[in-house]
Parts: C-alpha cells; sequence; structure tokens
C-alpha cells in the first residue's frame, strides 16, 4: 500500500502537537547508473548549505542489499547459461564446418589445382562463416525483440521473495551494451568454430583432395 501526502500533513499524524521532524527523505532517480553522481552532489549539498546537521546520504544498495544481491545472482545465472549456450555452438557449428569440408574435398582440390593458395582456402571459409555469423546476429536481436514485445503485453508477472507481484517488462531497445555485445559474440563464435576446418582444408594435399570419393 503506497498512501501520498504532503510533508506538513504527514508530520502533524506522526506528530500531532509535538515538534515536526522529518527522519528521511528519498530522491528517486531515473536511471540506476545515476547514484553515483547523484550521492556526489547530495553531499556536497548537506556540506555546504546543511553544515553541522546530523545527516547523511545512504542509497538503496545500503538500504535494499537484496536489490544487489539478485543483480549478482542474475549476472551469474545468465553468464553460465550463454557460456554454456556458447559452447554449445561453438561445438555444433565447428562439426558442422568439418562435414562442409569433407562434403566439398574435391571442390577444394579443384580450387587449389587452379592455383588457390592454403590462404583463400582458410579465408574462403572464414568469410562463409563470417556471413553466417551476420545472419545469426541479425535474427537473434530481431527475435529478442519480438519475444520482449510479445511478453510485455501478455500481462505476465513475476514475485520476487518477499514482495507483491510485479508486472514482467523485459527491455531491449535501449540496452545498447547488451545487444552489441551479443551480436559480436554471435559473429565470434562461427568465426573461431571455422578454424580448425578452414586449418584442415588448407593443408589438403591436392592430388589427395582430386581422388577423394
Amino acid at each position: 500500500m503506497y498512501v501520498g501526502l504532503h510533508l506538513a500533513q504527514a508530520q502533524r499524524l506522526v506528530y500531532g502537537n509535538e515538534q515536526p521532524k522529518t527522519t528521511s527523505i528519498a530522491v528517486q532517480l531515473r536511471h540506476t547508473a545515476d547514484l553515483p553522481a547523484v550521492n556526489a552532489q547530495l553531499e556536497t549539498l548537506l556540506n555546504t548549505k546543511f553544515a553541522g546537521t546530523d545527516t547523511e546520504v545512504v542509497d538503496c544498495t545500503v538500504l535494499n542489499p537484496f536489490y544487489g544481491q539478485a543483480l549478482a545472482m542474475f549476472a551469474t545465472l545468465f553468464g553460465f547459461v550463454a557460456l554454456l549456450i556458447g559452447a554449445i555452438v561453438l561445438f555444433t557449428v565447428g562439426n558442422t564446418m568439418s562435414t562442409a569440408v569433407l562434403e566439398r574435398t574435391v571442390e577444394i582440390g579443384t580450387l587449389r589445382a587452379m592455383g588457390l593458395r592454403r590462404a583463400a582456402v582458410r579465408r574462403l571459409f572464414r568469410c562463409e562463416e563470417l556471413l553466417l555469423g551476420v545472419i545469426d546476429a541479425v535474427l537473434g536481436v530481431a527475435s529478442a525483440a519480438l519475444l520482449a514485445g510479445v511478453i510485455n503485453v501478455s500481462g505476465l508477472t513475476w514475485t520476487p521473495p518477499g514482495r507483491s507481484p510485479v508486472p514482467l517488462i523485459i527491455r531491449v531497445w535501449g540496452e545498447s551494451d547488451l545487444i552489441v555485445g551479443t551480436a559480436i559474440g554471435l559473429l565470434l563464435v562461427p568465426m573461431l568454430s571455422a578454424l580448425l576446418p578452414a586449418r584442415r582444408a588448407s593443408r589438403m594435399e591436392i592430388v589427395d583432395a582430386l581422388r577423394y570419393a
């Protein structure tokens, strides 16, 4: 339950005819990242205009330690899931590329016989994986934005420990660091998975590759 009152009215309700007091002032910020700057400004204000008063600035991480604990828990959980998915994708794409090298052995031998150098063969497979990574990144970001929009309009809620149910809202747009980091990861994983297959393809002997069946 939340009740909004004017300060003077709230003081009369709490203290009656006694001397009114103010025990705390809550400041709400639009972004949590602004906490350090606002803390510094409030400290300067208290030291200059309210010097000698028994006041201090306490941020939400001290008043509500569960907030930091929840962030750390989710960061660890999501980091582990991302690492697990990355490892699965790395081995899956690597296996796919190894199969592609075997299926294109004759083609590789033909290209090498026509004068294509080993470095060019490696570059060919890396370009293919780079293209695959670009497609993955575009589709991944678009799918995440679409899924977030569907969840946000579905009216789903979740209940934090010891709290009342709150709406489940997923923010994708505006999280530029997360989007860029995910896109870079989707580009790097296929590129890394193509290193060994591309090296194996470039080291094939031309005669052995041409007579492969």
